[in-house]
């Protein structure tokens, strides 16, 4: 009887180590893996970036989208007081002028710009070697999920693990393409020309909840219903490199679309570098149906007719194209 009371408390204290596995603590602190802005190990930093922003609230959609910073803000170096906020399960997709290479170590790093050891707004890290498959860094919150962190809340850094967002402001979250080699049908980890950001939804409700790799809710500041809201990328630091091959830019869009998501029976309007062209308008909804096409020179598409809901929204003008998701609510 004895023997088994042992065992069996022996058990419970191993599971309990797993759910509260300690990792990398603050910057500064032994043990930190956070790589300073300023870290000689740094060569390069993100020369193009796109984002499709988030909800400032994903569970208000009516509040509308972040805006605080723009694309800009992500790309060079981190520190220059410049960001760009994704909002609620937002994305920012980045590149390079050369691919990032698996090296000894971490590869990369990501900054955000917490302004505390402890307010941390999280992201997951995504890869690609091609710009249409990615994939994502298995990450991990052990941070507590039966009380919400509020939107001023604490979290605590030694429970997360390949999160970006993990360190204060000045300091990145490094991740390592080496944990990705089974992955390779997929990704070439010695030529990774995409980094993706998306902003992991701290809210511990059911309906609007992201979880980690082992499928655990994720628990941050929220809700923060501000401009700044969600995850603010400062930067991507490449540390390796691949020289050997230039990535091709992409071209920097022709279109300006708002507002977006827009309220249903309002008017969407495209802004374009060819103000007196015809522009096409086609719209489909997620099943791939096309919805709506015109032609309007005054470049500008009423949502009456249609449905709330996701779409995708494309555009053609002057022989260039453009695809956007478009939210109606």
């Amino acid at each position: 009887m004895q023997l088994t009371l042992r065992l069996t408390f022996l058990f419970l204290f191993s599971c309990s180590i797993i759910s509260h596995a300690q990792f990398a603590p603050v910057a500064g602190q032994a043990g930190s893996t956070a790589i300073h802005k300023d870290s000689s190990i740094l060569l390069a930093w993100a020369t193009q970036c796109t984002v499709e922003r988030g909800f400032v609230d994903i569970s208000q959609p009516n509040l509308g989208t972040a805006s605080a910073g723009s694309v800009g803000g992500a790309i060079g170096a981190a520190g220059d007081g410049f960001i760009v906020s994704l909002g609620d399960a937002g994305k920012a997709t980045l590149t390079f002028e050369y691919p990032i290479k698996n090296g000894l170590g971490p590869d990369f790093a990501v900054f955000e710009n917490a302004f505390s050891a402890t307010f941390l707004e999280l992201a997951f890290v995504e890869v690609s070697s091609d710009g249409q498959n990615f994939v994502r860094f298995p990450a991990i919150s052990n941070t507590d999920t039966n009380l919400q962190v509020d939107a001023f809340g604490s979290v605590d850094a030694t429970l997360l693990y390949n999160f970006a967002g993990k360190y204060r402001a000045n300091y990145g979250t490094p991740f390592d393409l080496e944990e990705l080699v089974a992955d390779s049908a997929i990704l070439n980890v010695n030529a990774v020309t995409h980094v993706r950001l998306v902003d992991a939804v701290g809210c511990i409700q059911d309906s609007y909840a992201t979880r980690d790799s082992r499928g655990l809710k994720v628990n941050d500041p929220w809700s923060t219903p501000f401009p700044s809201s969600g995850f603010d990328l400062d930067a991507v630091g490449v540390i390796h490199q691949n020289t050997n091959v230039a990535i091709q830019k992409i071209p920097t869009p022709i279109f300006t679309i708002y507002p977006n998501p827009v309220q249903q029976g309002t008017k969407v309007f495209i802004d374009t570098k060819y103000p007196n062209e015809n522009v096409t308008f086609q719209i489909y909804n997620l099943q791939g149906q096309l919805i709506m096409e015109q032609q309007a020179a005054q470049q500008q598409i009423s949502t009456q007719s249609l449905q709330k809901g996701v779409y995708l929204l494309k555009i053609q003008a002057a022989q260039q194209f453009f695809t956007q998701q478009l939210i109606i609510y």
